[in-house]
């Protein structure tokens, strides 16, 4: 039983409501009356409905229910005919007094007011059967009601509208979901910068890269069915014949000219998790053709065969992508690839049906992702916007910057018609750098729902897309398992940072990056998307443009959110509360000031300050793994050729640190890495090494160990740091009993602690991101 007065005021809450707004377009359901609301449209027959609330037939309902529907304006069901979710809500607690049924039904619904959030016996459904075309925005909450202040979510709306202003991007839609509500949305700036069309969360984005997360979540969804036989350790060979370990080869390693014997099969694992050693082709503003050590070089008759239409099919491409030399040994490094676009391949064989056909049967569909696809039909081209690159006007960033365009939109973007891609990219794009398209469209609307479905542990609006169990072993960190457990391959060299199905995932680690947080994963995409989901927080963040290379926007919202929670709960604080700052590591109280009159904003003011903010960000900002994927210019191949190594080695051999300090400044720059596993070599005649010795000896040139991980022994290899260098003696402290020795240099071996071989000098990475 329940009481009068919670009746009452179940009754009164759901019976006086009228049509539900747009924002507000959805309500809790009882969690056992959710399967029998048919998908799509999510709703319920009047003949369902009778039988699910204790009633013989459609028509006893109908008679109940009529004289109670008029009393609150609402018209009588009608014979043979369908229902939504408020509806039916409404028709439960209507139905309480009279049957046993809808008692139980009203019990589950009112654990919705009594104990909200996951603890409650019911699930959210769009309160209206939803009709045709796209869906309205995802309802909205106060930010106060899920434990985050206004003030940094304002700060940074302002800060992305100057951003805009300056055409640093032509313009964002980007919001922050807690709690499983959206609480702050934007969009800013314009569509079309030309036409004054304005950004909105139905305009039609390109993902590129963003597409690997809804192929590897397809992919999921036949994973975890057993009748598909699919094992992670299973070769791709087992799918694509030409992936046969026997016919692949793997790029020389450093001195050798021959190709090398693929040792080991590709996995599905490392396909998923970029593992592989496939490698990547070139990028936007990648020189093409490939100059001569290009590290895309390798892929050039691939792509000029794809550019030439003599590749049509995401079958042949595949095949003709086994042809070329991996970059390395599969499962030994992590290496940004084309392995989703081989998973995109696999998952054709497996379900023999095209891979848009996989897609819109497995997500978009069930999803109701109705603007996501592979192209833009033509009466909804409008829709989608040019593709621009945003340009400093005579080198000087406080100026306004200016757009080009690099895809055109309406009917003649690269997404509409005759234009679009023939392979289906999985991965994003296979095309050269001359035009790139490729890869799947979306929508602000419709990608957030995708990320809270994940959120959701694979559940939306009553559909399950994915098992529990599988979305938990998908957004895990997989590089370790996919490299035979080694642990010190990161994403891009990045401390910390690991790799899911989704995207990066960092982990804690005393050298991350800052702003970054254990456990957020993420990913983002050439064209300016970009999203990150923070399980511990309850945070989902997206943020998306149509401007290259451009993705910082996502974590200064990212960055905001987490100063609103840290504010909702301590107050200000004495930390920075900029519209770019991290969140706050501090708790310290502010003395409080004098209260001064109310003063209007001034405008001038906070154009000075953020083109402060910027002008240090743009100096001192580090990139994140997101952005190294989709920035031009040379990558750090762990396989140069003899002429690279030649020319690293002289320019290292000019460089003469005067102390320790400055040379473990150099590694770490530009994200350089260490010098990889090499046996260590006398480092001179008895003379010099007295003479190192007399002048000091702790400054290691440039090929000292200092700071370095080192191998002791030649059988029993044992681990240690070096901390001091003198002659040709190093001290070490060993790892596990943390014990400290001195040993003599040659006997001692260097640990590779990276995926790269060897760092290229600055000058040589002018046009990389440098940290």
């Amino acid at each position: 039983t329940i009481t009068s007065d919670l009746f009452l005021r179940c009754l009164r809450r759901m019976a006086s409501t009228g049509p539900a707004k747009e924002l507000d377009a959805r309500v809790e359901v009882p969690q056992s009356a959710v399967p029998f609301f048919a998908q799509p449209q999510v709703h319920m027959t009047v003949a369902k409905a009778a039988k699910v609330l204790g009633f013989d037939n459609q028509e006893e309902l109908r008679k109940f229910t009529t004289p109670l529907l008029k009393q609150f304006g609402v018209d009588p069901l009608v014979t043979g005919g369908t229902i939504g979710a408020q509806l039916f809500n409404r028709l439960v607690l209507l139905c309480a007094p009279k049957t046993s049924a809808a008692r139980k039904l009203l019990e589950e619904l009112s654990t919705a007011w009594r104990s909200p959030g996951r603890t409650s016996k019911t699930k959210e459904l769009p309160a209206e059967p939803v009709q045709a075309g796209s869906l309205p925005a995802w309802p909205s909450c106060d930010a106060a009601l899920v434990g985050m202040d206004k003030g940094p979510l304002e700060r940074v709306r302002q800060y992305l509208q100057w951003r805009c202003r300056m055409k640093h991007f032509a313009g964002v839609a980007c919001g922050i979901v807690r709690g499983g509500s959206l609480v702050f949305y934007q969009d800013a700036g314009y569509q079309d910068v030309d036409s004054k069309v304005k950004m909105t969360g139905n305009t039609i984005v390109r993902l590129f890269s963003m597409t690997k997360c809804l192929v590897a979540a397809a992919f999921a969804t036949y994973y975890e069915d057993p009748e598909s036989g699919i094992d992670l350790d299973d070769p791709v060979s087992k799918y694509i014949p030409a992936f046969d370990t026997a016919k692949l080869k793997v790029l020389p390693k450093r001195g050798q000219k021959e190709n090398q014997p693929c040792e080991k099969a590709v996995t599905l694992r490392q396909l998923l998790t970029h593992t592989s050693g496939i490698g990547y082709g070139a990028t936007l503003d990648d020189p093409w053709p490939p100059e001569k050590g290009a590290y895309y070089k390798v892929f050039e008759q691939l792509s000029e065969q794809t550019k030439n239409g003599e590749i049509n099919s995401l079958e042949t491409w595949c095949n003709e992508l086994a042809r070329v030399p991996l970059k390395g040994q599969p499962g030994r490094f992590w290496d940004y690839s084309y392995s989703l676009d081989v998973i995109g391949r696999v998952l054709e064989i497996i379900a023999g049906k095209p891979l848009d056909v996989i897609m819109e049967e497995r997500i978009c569909g069930p999803l109701k992702m109705r603007d996501t696809r592979f192209e833009v039909p033509k009466e909804h081209a409008g829709r989608i916007g040019p593709w621009y690159r945003s340009v400093e006007i005579e080198g000087k960033p406080q100026l306004a910057h200016r757009l080009e365009v690099v895809d055109p939109g309406g009917e003649e973007s690269g997404w509409v018609g005759e234009n679009v891609a023939k392979v289906l990219s999985a991965g994003g794009t296979v095309d050269v750098p001359l035009k790139m398209r490729g890869g799947m469209v979306s929508t602000f609307n419709d990608y957030i729902r995708f990320l809270i479905m994940i959120r959701n542990f694979g559940e939306l609006d009553g559909v399950r897309i994915l098992k529990r169990e599988t979305v938990q072993s998908m957004i895990c960190n997989h590089i370790p398992v996919a490299c035979y457990g080694k642990k010190s391959a990161f994403v891009f060299d990045k401390p910390g940072v690991g790799y899911n199905w989704l995207g990066q995932i960092q982990a804690q680690h005393q050298k991350q990056d800052r702003g970054s947080v254990p456990g957020e994963f993420g990913w983002g995409g050439l064209a300016g998307p970009a999203w990150t989901i923070d399980p511990r927080s309850d945070l989902i963040i997206l943020s998306m443009t149509q401007t290259a290379f451009v993705l910082d926007h996502e974590e200064y919202v990212r960055y905001a959110a987490r100063r609103a929670i840290h504010q909702h709960i301590y107050g200000s604080v004495a930390a920075p509360s900029k519209a770019t700052s991290y969140h706050p590591e501090t708790f310290d109280m502010v003395r409080p000031k004098a209260e001064k009159p109310a003063e209007e904003e001034d405008p001038a003011q906070l154009e000075r300050e953020f083109e402060q903010e910027f002008l240090v960000n743009r100096r001192t900002r580090i990139r994140g793994a997101k952005e190294r994927a989709i920035a031009p210019g040379p990558r750090l191949d762990r396989h140069p050729d003899e002429e690279e190594v030649l020319a690293y080695q002289t320019e290292m051999a000019n460089l003469k640190p005067s102390s320790p300090s400055q040379n473990g400044a150099q590694d770490a720059g530009a994200g350089q890495a260490p010098a990889p596993v090499k046996k260590r070599k006398s480092s001179g005649t008895p003379k010099e090494k007295a003479a190192k010795a007399d002048s000091g000896g702790d400054s290691p040139g440039p090929d000292g160990i200092l700071y370095k991980r080192v191998a002791l022994g030649e059988q029993e290899k044992k681990k240690a740091r070096v901390v001091t260098v003198s002659g040709d003696v190093a001290e070490v402290v060993t790892e596990g009993d943390w014990r400290s020795m001195n040993v003599d240099i040659d006997t001692i071996q260097e640990i590779e602690e990276t995926q790269f071989g060897i760092p290229l000098p600055r000058k040589m990475d002018q046009s990389a991101p440098t940290d």
